[in-house]
């Protein structure tokens, strides 16, 4: 089940939405509001299935999605090729360098 909705709204008006997949990110506030004020829909998306099933039932939304370090390579993997998937922006802390994320043309770190 696809967690929390930022937003009022029962459907996106909006051309955008953000997916954003990562705990520390999900739990800060400032950084919800933050992007709030550039998107109004934000979904919390809190496993592998719930990012799959986020990005292929809006098919026609084109969607930016952030995900942690941690889960991105999997994840990535599984639904790059997606059309409706804009961006892809790898939350990485720790500025480590991730070979794999070069393979991806949709990835910014």
């Amino acid at each position: 089940m696809i967690g929390e909705r930022l937003s009022q709204r029962r459907r996106n008006l909006e051309t955008y939405s953000i997916g954003i997949f990562s705990e520390y990110l999900a739990s800060s506030e400032d950084f919800k509001s933050k992007l709030q004020k550039l998107i109004d829909y934000i979904a919390i998306l809190e496993s592998d299935d719930d990012v799959k099933n986020y990005i292929t039932e809006n098919k026609y939304d084109s969607i930016i999605f952030i995900v942690s370090i941690e889960f991105g390579e999997a994840i990535i993997k599984s639904v790059h090729d997606l059309k409706q998937l804009e961006r892809i922006y790898i939350y990485n802390p720790t500025n480590t360098i991730s070979q794999w994320s070069n393979d991806y043309q949709k990835v910014y770190v």
